[in-house]
């Protein structure tokens, strides 16, 4: 996380700093949005280098690719800016400002070229390893999975990704990422094209109960 998240917003006028970030009294309408709202975060570039780096602990681990789809108002692209937009009038401190914080960055980040969907946080769950509350979103007709992804430095068998894709009902497709040998960059193969993988191009997880 930057320590921009959630600031897109100016907040030259000293009133208007204390109101979001808040101080020892009182949270705040930064922290009032991180209890209340989460977000699920997509890119619109498989193979980019730097994504692999940093969001699948150095291309070990995997991509998932998903049909998504929803109502305008919590589904978007992000919007990647030089300055953060004016503070609103009091009364427009609502859910469509919420989502303009939420949906606009940097113009630093545009290579990620991010899509983002707005969720109301609700029941969570204790993760161990995070040593926190955790929150998930449940694949459904508006988060569809269609392809998994290993990345190019990833030891998960293909076994293990079938096995646990055992019971989806849809079509997914597998793939493993692969240095090339003579650019800077990734390529995607099925892994029936990678040595030592049996084919499994496209798949039809079988129908049974999870």
């Amino acid at each position: 996380m930057t320590p921009f998240e959630l600031k897109s917003v100016n907040l030259c006028n000293p009133l208007h700093a204390r109101a979001f970030d808040g101080n020892q009294y009182f949270d705040g309408y930064k922290a009032e949005v991180a209890r209340r709202w989460g977000v699920l975060c997509f890119s619109e570039d498989k193979s980019d280098v730097l994504q692999w780096s940093h969001y699948a602990d150095r291309h070990q681990g995997m991509c998932l690719g998903f049909d998504v789809s929803g109502a305008q108002a919590k589904f978007g692209r992000v919007t990647y800016v030089i300055d953060r937009f004016p503070f609103p009038e009091k009364e427009k401190l609502d859910v469509d400002f919420t989502w303009k914080l939420l949906t606009t960055k940097s113009k630093e980040w545009e290579y990620e070229k991010e899509w983002r969907v707005f969720l109301e946080l609700k029941d969570s769950v204790w993760n161990e390893d995070a040593g926190r509350m955790l929150y998930f979103a449940d694949f459904g007709p508006e988060l569809v999975l269609r392809e998994v992804i290993l990345g190019a430095a990833s030891k998960t068998a293909v076994s293990d990704v079938l096995q646990a894709m055992r019971g989806y009902a849809e079509t997914v497709r597998v793939s493993r990422m692969r240095l090339s040998c003579d650019r800077f960059e990734l390529q995607e193969y099925p892994v029936d094209a990678v040595a030592g993988q049996r084919p499994a191009l496209e798949l039809s997880p079988l129908k049974e109960s999870q």
